[in-house]
């Protein structure tokens, strides 16, 4: 071997070794970034038998990025329907403290107990009053809050649509770069962490799936099937529903025309903050609300005398937002609490006349038929309707909870998961670096005597 090859050489090797040092710096900056990828470079043998660096590949494992994306939508919709079922658990109140509607029946049957005991005691009669005043007000509460509850979920998931829209804008601009830099043969390493980046947020909103094509081109589907991207952006679109009245339907979000979320969609999206939120607002709490207004309807009825008429309301569907006590019981409203007790049944007026409110106590602990849309017993008492109505809503928090846990830890587990295949481990990167020193401190020596040995010739001549 020539002294002209073997300086070549060493040159060479001192080219690649800055470069892969540079690379592993460029590994060290990035470690605490969970969205960039370890990048090496990759070595080639020169004609002359030196090395060159031919390229720069990035630390990919797909199948583990794909569960992660998968799992990040799955956690998100979970997420999104626990946030919304803490606030309607914290509407519908605590059966132990007495502020949920089964407490607040019970206590209007205690009352009207005492009432028919004492049928000449108007102390009594006002308790029952007071007592259907808390169940009208808090009725009324309810439903106003299931109302915002629905324009929230709305309006979280408008917030979602403008994201996915703003971030199909970045993603085709990171897709272009990474298309072209492949067809022209640069380091796209940093491009396709944007990329992937890029994606994990839109799964935060909408549940996607990834297809890789020519040149590193990404095409994007919904979970449900709804092409996303495909060498362009489609739209997303939604029309926000910014007030809610009782029985008003949402609009539902559209993917390139296609409805991705309600009853009509024909590619329903499964996963993403978007599909938890349409299901609290087109789902959970209509179902709760239909459970109020049953409960509202069936009061109305139970009283329903004439002039002793305890409540009233406006009919369906807002039994539960409308419903109040009636004038003619109510002293504050001028009425007076005996119509309550005597009904059409006293016209003499008897003060001792408890027919009526003995009737009204059987009447509330008597069994009767709800709509079976409620998703609770079609045939119960009134109370043991009210308590179910209760638990059903716990039950589904509690089991949103640990579902939000449980896609939580496999979130976790597959981020953790794509960080040991594809993130950077300093103790692997400073021994990395520590073999570069070497290799340049190497050839930086060779080239030394390679020096020495061409001023020794020239000396010689």
């Amino acid at each position: 071997m020539s002294l002209d090859v073997a300086a070549n050489i060493a040159r060479q090797s001192l080219i690649a070794s800055q470069y892969q040092l540079s690379l592993s710096g460029r590994n060290v900056s990035a470690a605490a970034d969970p969205d960039r990828a370890r990048v090496a470079p990759t070595l080639a043998t020169t004609i002359d038998g030196g090395i060159r660096v031919a390229g720069v590949r990035r630390a990919e494992d797909t199948a583990v990025y794909n569960r992660m994306v998968a799992a990040t939508a799955a956690a998100a919709e979970r997420d999104a329907v626990l946030s919304q079922m803490n606030v309607l658990a914290q509407s519908v109140g605590d059966p132990q403290n007495g502020t949920s509607i089964g407490a607040m029946i019970g206590e209007l049957q205690s009352a009207v107990a005492n009432y028919a005991n004492a049928p000449d005691d108007p102390l009594f009669g006002r308790t029952v009053i007071e007592r259907a005043h808390d169940i009208a007000d808090k009725l009324n509460r309810v439903t106003s809050d299931m109302l915002l509850l629905r324009e929230q979920a709305d309006a979280e998931m408008a917030r979602s649509v403008d994201e996915v829209n703003r971030l199909l804008v970045e993603f085709d601009a990171a897709n272009d770069a990474v298309v072209q830099g492949t067809v022209r043969g640069t380091d796209i390493t940093m491009e396709l962490d944007r990329r992937d980046a890029l994606v994990a947020d839109i799964a935060q909103h909408l549940g996607v799936d990834v297809i890789r094509g020519e040149n590193n081109d990404y095409a994007l589907y919904t979970d449900g099937g709804v092409t996303l991207y495909e060498h362009g952006i489609r739209t997303v679109s939604f029309a926000r529903t910014a007030v809610y009245t009782p029985g008003a339907n949402g609009g539902q979000v559209f993917v390139d025309g296609l409805e991705v979320t309600g009853p009509d969609a024909p590619m329903p999206s499964r996963t993403g903050a978007i599909v938890g939120n349409a299901a609290v607002r087109d789902t959970i709490v209509p179902t709760f609300q239909l459970q109020m207004d049953e409960i509202a309807r069936e009061l109305t009825t139970i009283f329903a005398d004439g002039t002793g008429s305890l409540f009233v309301n406006g009919g369906g569907p807002d039994f539960a937002g409308t419903i109040a006590v009636a004038a003619d019981v109510d002293p504050a409203q001028g009425g007076t609490v005996e119509n309550l007790r005597d009904g059409t049944g006293n016209p003499g007026g008897f003060a001792a006349f408890s027919d009526r409110l003995f009737a009204l106590g059987d009447a509330l602990t008597a069994v009767t038929t709800f709509d079976p849309q409620t998703e609770l017993a079609s045939n119960s008492r009134l109370t043991d309707f009210a308590t179910e109505s209760a638990g059903w809503v716990e039950a589904i928090r509690q089991t949103v909870t640990i579902q939000a846990e449980t896609e939580q830890a496999i979130l976790i587990q597959a981020q953790d998961a794509l960080s040991r295949a594809t993130g950077v481990n300093l103790d692997d990167e400073y021994a990395q670096q520590l073999m570069i020193e070497r290799n340049f401190n190497a050839s930086s020596r060779l080239i030394g005597i390679i020096d020495e040995m061409f001023e020794t010739l020239l000396r010689i001549t």
